[in-house]
């Protein structure tokens, strides 16, 4: 085994450790144009006041004279009416001449024969009711009667007859839908009759089974229950298949 001193030597552990990648530089930050042109071109305005703590009055000399006031500004259109060749001639004027003369008519001779010709305008019937002189008209007072001598007195209104022949109609269609209403009793055949009351039988064996299963002493409350509900079951098959048993034939209802 060989040993080897090393007295001398010129390594640096910075040196051999490799060195990072240098960051790539930072791309300068957006200023706008409008901005600096902006800040350039502003004008500090200084030394503003509120105004005046009192508005000054103009002197009476100087009083508001017709036509200086702000008035209505006229509306300006850009509007340009652009003739066509389309467009009819101009009417001529008229020649000059006498105007026809116009026929004299005498107003106050046919205003009088109007007149003449016109009827009495009729008067109102009405009535004097106290000794100073108080009127009132006799039409819808109630004095005389006016309702009985309508035409349509005593009649029946237009809105019940269309109501009653309403009514009417759906009667009829009723009657005529019971006339038509097939019987709702039918009549069940011997095979039918038979397969029931075999299954009625079948289910009374079932039960007189399972009653005669009861325990005999019947010393609580559910047992009770449960045997007379179960006595009353048997009662009801038996006579269902004694119902059976003597008619031959059986109607249903669906």
């Amino acid at each position: 085994m060989s040993l080897v001193q090393i007295t001398h030597h010129d390594e640096f552990i910075y040196k051999i450790l490799e060195k990072p990648p240098p960051e790539p530089p930072k791309t300068p930050r957006y200023e706008s144009k409008l901005e600096r042109q902006l800040k350039e071109t502003k004008i500090p305005q200084l030394k503003r006041t509120f105004g005046y703590a009192e508005t000054p009055l103009k002197p009476p000399e100087q009083f508001l004279k017709k036509g200086e006031g702000i008035g209505q500004q006229s509306k300006k259109s850009d509007h340009k009416c652009l003739a066509s060749g389309n467009l009819p001639p101009v009417p001529k004027r008229p020649p000059p001449g006498k105007e026809p003369e116009k026929p004299k008519v005498n107003f106050k001779v046919l205003n009088i024969k109007k007149v003449i010709k016109a009827k009495a305008k009729p008067v109102e019937p009405r009535l004097v009711d106290t000794r100073n002189g108080h009127i009132k008209k006799i039409k819808g007072s109630g004095e005389v009667p006016e309702y009985c001598l309508r035409q349509d007195f005593g009649q029946v209104p237009e809105y019940l007859m269309k109501r009653n022949r309403r009514i009417q109609k759906q009667l009829e269609k009723i009657k005529q839908a019971e006339e038509n209403k097939e019987s709702l009793c039918k009549l069940i055949t011997e095979e039918e009759r038979l397969k029931l009351l075999e299954d009625l039988k079948h289910n009374w064996q079932l039960m007189q089974k399972a009653f005669l299963q009861l325990p005999m002493l019947t010393d609580t409350i559910p047992k009770i229950l449960k045997k007379t509900k179960m006595e009353q079951e048997l009662r009801q098959l038996e006579k269902d298949i004694a119902l059976i048993e003597s008619n031959p034939f059986i109607y249903i209802y669906d």
